[in-house]
C-alpha cells in the first residue's frame, strides 16, 4: 500500500508539477483538528486511525484533513452554488448522509473541531436501521437508506440489495411503488432541510448525489415538505439546489480545505485555466 501510495503521488507530481499541500476529504465521524479517522460507517476497521500524521509522514508536505460534508460546502462556497452566501448548508446525500453547516462565513464545528453529524438524528421511530438508529436522516436521505427503505415498504418486492438507482430508473419508467419509496424519501429530506432552516434559515441548502440522480419530482417533493414544515419567517429566503459542482466536486472538495487551511480563499473559478 505504501508503494502505491508513492507511486501515485509521484505520477500526480509528474503530471501537475509540484504542489504545496495534500487535502483529504472523508466522511466522519473524525476529529479534523488531529486528522484522526474514528469508525466512520461506510469505512468498516477505520478505527482511530491518524490519517494526517501517516500521509504527513510519507509525502513530507501540509495535510488537511476535513471532513466530507464541510469540505463540500467549502469548495461550493469559493466556486460553486454558495458563492456570496453567509449562512448555508451542504448536505451529502450519497453512501450516507452528512451535514456541512455555515455560519457567519464559517464552518459550524465542536470543541474538537467536529461537525454537524445530521445523518444520526432520529426522523421517526420506525425505519430503517442505519447510523445505529431506526428512522435515522441517513436512511432517509442516503442511498443506501433509500435501498434500505425500499425493502422495509414494500419486502415482497425488493431486497435489500436493490440499488438506489434501479429504484430512480424504476420510477421513471413509470413503477408507483419506486415513485413512492423516492416520495417517502423526499419528505424525509424535506424535513431534514426544515430542521436546518429553523436551525438558522441558511441561505442555501445542497443537496449532493441523490439530487442529481433521481428523478424531478423528488427535488420538488424535497422542497414542498420543506416550505410544510420550516416556519415561515425561518424559511422564506432559503433557497434548495442541487450541488452546482456536479462531477467535479469529488476533487474540489480536497482542494478547498488547502485553500482555506491556508488563508487564501480564491476568486479562481475551477473552470479556469
Amino acid at each position: 500500500m505504501r508503494g502505491d501510495f508513492l507511486a501515485n503521488l509521484g505520477a500526480l507530481k509528474e503530471r501537475y508539477g509540484e504542489f504545496s499541500a495534500v487535502g483529504v476529504s472523508v466522511g466522519g465521524p473524525l476529529d479534523p483538528n488531529k486528522g484522526i479517522i474514528h469508525s466512520p460507517p461506510h469505512l468498516p476497521g477505520w478505527d482511530d486511525i491518524p490519517l494526517l500524521d501517516l500521509l504527513r509522514a510519507e509525502c513530507g508536505l501540509p495535510v488537511v484533513v476535513e471532513h466530507d460534508a464541510a469540505a463540500c460546502l467549502l469548495a461550493e462556497h469559493l466556486w460553486g452554488g454558495a458563492r456570496a452566501v453567509s449562512h448555508a448548508a451542504y448536505l451529502t446525500a450519497g453512501t450516507g448522509c452528512g451535514a456541512g453547516i455555515m455560519i457567519g462565513g464559517k464552518i459550524l464545528r465542536g470543541p474538537s473541531g467536529q461537525t454537524a453529524e445530521i445523518g444520526h438524528i432520529r426522523l421517526s421511530e420506525t425505519g430503517p436501521v442505519l447510523y445505529g438508529k431506526a428512522g435515522s436522516v441517513e436512511a432517509y436521505c442516503s442511498g443506501t437508506g433509500l435501498a434500505l427503505l425500499a425493502h422495509e415498504m414494500f419486502p415482497s418486492v425488493y431486497p435489500k440489495t436493490v440499488s438506489a438507482k434501479e429504484i430512480a430508473e424504476q420510477s421513471r419508467q413509470g413503477n408507483d411503488l419506486a415513485k413512492n419509496v423516492l416520495l417517502a424519501s423526499a419528505r424525509g429530506m424535506g424535513r431534514t432541510c426544515a430542521l436546518l432552516g429553523d436551525l438558522f434559515s441558511p441561505q442555501v441548502i445542497l443537496i449532493g448525489s441523490l439530487a442529481r440522480y433521481l428523478p424531478d419530482f423528488w427535488m420538488d417533493r424535497v422542497r414542498e415538505e420543506f416550505v410544510r414544515e420550516v416556519l415561515p419567517q425561518n424559511g422564506a429566503r432559503t433557497r434548495i439546489l442541487p450541488s452546482e459542482l456536479g462531477d467535479r466536486l469529488q476533487d474540489l472538495s480536497a482542494i478547498a480545505p488547502c485553500v482555506f487551511a491556508g488563508g487564501r480563499p480564491s476568486n479562481h473559478h475551477p473552470h479556469d485555466p
